[in-house]
Parts: C-alpha cells; structure tokens; sequence
C-alpha cells in the first residue's frame, strides 16, 4: 500500500518523501512509548537509535528507486536483496539457523527467492531513462536495511518495541542529513504530505519489531516482505508500470518468491 500511497497522495522527491515518512513514525513511536512506559538503558537506546538511522539509508535508495526504476522492479529486486542479507546475518552470525538440514532448505529457499525476482524482474529495463547506476544505488543502499535489522539483535528486552521510540529518532535523524543536499525539500508541501506516510509504515514497523521478537528476525523479516505480492502488483496494474502480456510472468514470479519465503520460515 505504501508505494501507492507515496506515488498518488504523497509525491514529491524522495527526499521529502523520506522525511514526511520518519516525522510520521516518530509522531506513533512517541505515543505507544508514552502509553506503555518505557523505561531503557542507554546501549539500548544507542543501539535502536543506530538501527533507524540505517534504515534511512534503505529507505531514500528504495524511494529513489521507486521513481526511476518502477515500483514493479524496485521491490522484488530489493525484497530479495533484503531476504538473502538479513538470512545470512541472522542465520549464520546470530544462531537463527543451525544444522546441515537448516541450511540446505535455507539455500534452496534463497535459489527460489531469485529465481523469483528474476521472472518478476524480466530483463530488468526499468522505467524509460532507467540507467544502471539507478540499480547500484538500489543494491549498495539495501546494506542500510541489513544493519536495521541487525542492531536489534544486539539488546536483551523483553520486546523490541520498546526500541520503536529511539529507532524512529534514528531515522528522523539521518533522514534531515539526506535531505540536507536539497534543502528545499525539507520543508515542503510534499513532506507535510508524507506524514501520513509515515503513519502507514508505523504499523509496519512496530509488528515487525513484535514479530522479531517472538520469530526471529529471520522469520520476522521474510515474513514482513511478503508485501512485495501487492506492491509489485499495484506497479503492474495500477500503475502500470508492466505490459499486459508481461502480467502473467510477474504473478508466477511472485508466487516462486512467496513459496522460497516459506521455504525460508520454515527452514
């Protein structure tokens, strides 16, 4: 839903974009942290606080992306970018999967994940003027998403959601240096526009922080890209970003990623 929204309500530059996004969660962040009473040591807080100014980093690339490249062909290649870098970190520096048969399903289930991407992607042109420093920026930027989920697991809480608060902070933080290198979108109509974004992803945000905490952030995280089924369909149809004959390939795409994504949860 996200995109769609950026794309019909939202608009503007990415960097507006990224900082209506951030004031939004930090606004939802404040009040489920006032409201529940968290109380969290400094390392907790530096840690969550570094985490969202990572994620900043992801989320301007895939923003910047979603205008030059296609909302279509940015997020199946950066979920998969997401699920192959988040399994690694968690699978084989954090002990979320362990033994040979773990990691056997865990391999067949990242060969299907970019199978999928592959068909989705078809010959990955992109929207007219793409170029490929536009699929760099896509793929360098994605290293942001990966220390977002990782910091996290770095803290012993009772339920990462006491971090949503610090996180939110780390986010806004890093995304007013983004937007320090066109300083006119700081201030916009379109950043007051996105606010509302920022909302929508909240919700987002604040489930995955519960799910890591009850799944894993391996699970957690395959789990939450599961989006990419109606972003990438919302690119295809409603944007119409993909031609018609080319449908039926995204859809079977899709569902090669979703069936590595189970593959993967289940591993």
């Amino acid at each position: 839903m996200l995109p769609l929204w950026l794309q019909k309500v939202g608009k503007g530059g990415f960097r507006s974009q990224l900082i209506g996004t951030t004031i939004g969660i930090v606004f939802v962040a404040a009040a489920i942290h006032l409201v529940a009473g968290y109380s969290l040591a400094p390392k907790v807080w530096l840690l969550f606080l570094l985490s969202g100014f990572c994620w900043s980093f992801g989320q301007a690339g895939q923003y910047y992306c979603y205008t030059h490249l296609g909302v279509s062909i940015t997020m199946p290649l950066s979920t998969a970018l997401q699920i192959i870098g988040n399994s690694a970190i968690g699978g084989l520096f954090f002990g979320e999967r362990s033994g040979s048969r773990a990691i056997e399903l865990s391999a067949v289930a990242l060969v299907l994940i970019v199978a999928g991407v592959f068909l989705t992607n078809g010959r990955g042109n992109g929207l007219p003027g793409a170029r490929p420093r536009d699929y760099i920026i896509l793929i360098v930027s994605t290293a942001g998403y990966w220390l977002y989920s990782t910091f996290p697991l770095m803290v012993q809480v009772d339920t990462k959601l006491e971090g949503f608060l610090p996180q939110s902070l780390g986010m806004l933080l890093s995304a007013f240096l983004i937007g320090l290198a066109d300083r006119k979108e700081i201030c916009d109509g379109a950043t007051v526009r996105n606010i509302s974004s920022g909302l929508i992803f909240s919700v987002a945000a604040a489930t995955y922080l519960i799910s890591m905490t009850m799944n894993g952030m391996v699970s957690a995280f395959v789990l939450s890209q599961l989006n990419v089924l109606v972003s990438t369909l919302i690119g295809a149809l409603a944007l119409k970003e993909t031609k018609r004959e080319q449908v039926p390939r995204v859809i079977l795409g899709l569902i090669i990623l979703i069936a590595g994504a189970a593959l993967m949860v289940s591993a």
